[in-house]
């Protein structure tokens, strides 16, 4: 299967956007702003922006830094300090690149010289190379993206502004391509993630957009249907993560309900504690009773009412009204503690209903999961027999009568495809 080679560069050094003019020269060259023989402004293609590349970026700087110029103006007591244009600053400041430029390239000069028909058919795919970018670096916000026709191999030219945050110094956002074009976005996303999703798509492109060699059409099915399914095997790959990730959860959950029932069980023992205490307290009360119809003790002998009350009727009334102090302390403290078990109680109800129906929810998508698993893997299965069949067929058949039986293939596949849109 042919491959065309990816090739990516970020400005630097001489190259490096750090002034309006060097700023202003890239717009030349990008949106081919001047005469010249050998470049033609009738091949290139905008891809994002405008034919205006610096007012562009000018766009950019006003939707990214406005509000935070509008912020650190608020707090500056002099006018000296504050920034009148933030844009204009930047391009002052020669230790800032006021943006960066990324050059993609596919394929090489030999390459486009044996396939110069079909450059154009590259608009999509560069489009897909820009959508990523975006998706992998957002702190690179495109200006401007620009394809050329005009040169030995089609390239794209993407002009795009550093934001960063969290600047403790000056603006909270500021332009900063050292934080922002750092070794690891270097390696890890444009020579990385980047490459990775050319690789990954290759066969698709080549086989979608005409790019493969015409000589090589008995190898195209082959090769599409092994992207299909590799296709397939990533997302049976993905499905399948995803599953052991349920799993995990379903564990956690299932511990997580273990507890919640413990914590239950152990409120309705606090609940039973303090349904003794006030069987405790019944008690104090029958005491009380008993004593009250009693009264207190008959006079021994002749006493005098003094000598009766200091030693009879005040010790009993004594022991009446401590005893109903001990038991208005126990019906308070029961009744507090009471309140609050049952707040707690209605709580560890709720904890444990919510676990429950969590639990019963992920159960369901773990089913879920599951039945697509079975789903992918029958795909994948019918994916590897198809690929079998043709090997075989292209094998033991003649060319023509092979090629008959890859078109008769596929005018069954669009009239089951015109079909289900009808149905539709």
């Amino acid at each position: 299967m042919e491959r065309l080679s990816y090739t990516a560069h970020l400005s630097n050094g001489d190259h490096a956007i750090n002034s309006k003019s060097k700023l202003s020269g890239v717009a030349k060259h990008n949106l081919r702003k001047y005469r010249s023989e050998e470049y033609d402004k009738e091949n290139i293609v905008i891809l994002c922006g405008t034919d205006k590349l610096v007012q562009d970026v000018k766009k950019i700087y006003k939707e990214q830094f406005d509000e935070a110029v509008q912020k650190y103006n608020a707090n500056q007591t002099r006018d000296d300090r504050k920034i009148a244009n933030y844009y204009e600053k930047v391009a002052n400041d020669k230790k800032k690149d006021m943006a960066v430029e990324l050059i993609f390239q596919l394929g090489d000069k030999d390459y486009w010289d044996h396939h110069s028909e079909k450059r154009r058919d590259m608009d999509i795919v560069y489009d897909k190379i820009l959508e990523k970018l975006q998706e992998e670096a957002p702190e690179l916000v495109v200006a401007n993206a620009v394809i050329h026709y005009d040169e030995a191999s089609p390239h794209m030219h993407v002009v795009a502004v550093p934001v960063a945050t969290g600047f403790k110094k000056g603006l909270e956002k500021q332009v900063s391509k050292r934080k922002v074009c750092t070794k690891e976005f270097l390696e890890n996303v444009l020579q990385g993630r980047l490459r990775d999703f050319v690789d990954d798509n290759m066969v698709m492109w080549l086989d979608e957009y005409g790019l493969n060699e015409k000589q090589e059409g008995r190898n195209k099915d082959l090769s599409v249907m092994e992207y299909k399914r590799r296709q397939e095997q990533k997302k049976y790959d993905e499905f399948v993560e995803n599953k052991r990730k349920i799993d995990r959860e379903i564990g956690q959950k299932s511990f997580e309900n273990q507890m919640a029932e413990q914590k239950l069980e152990n409120t309705y023992k606090k609940l039973a504690e303090v349904e003794s205490e006030e069987a405790w307290g019944l008690k104090d009360i029958i005491k009380l009773e008993k004593m009250i119809d009693k009264g207190p003790e008959e006079p021994k002998g002749l006493v005098s009412a003094k000598s009766y009350r200091e030693k009879v009727v005040q010790p009993f009334l004594r022991k009446v009204r401590n005893l109903v102090k001990d038991l208005i302390a126990y019906a308070k403290s029961s009744v507090a503690r009471a309140h609050e078990l049952e707040k707690e109680l209605d709580k560890v109800k709720k904890e444990s209903d919510a676990v429950y129906i969590m639990n019963k929810e992920l159960n369901q998508r773990l089913r879920y999961k599951e039945n697509i698993i079975v789903d992918k893997q029958r795909k994948i299965d019918e994916l590897e027999e198809d690929s079998e069949k043709l090997g075989f067929f292209k094998r033991f058949l003649k060319k023509s009568d092979y090629d008959k039986v890859i078109e008769l293939g596929e005018e069954e596949r669009d009239k089951l495809r015109t079909r289900g849109s009808r149905s539709r």
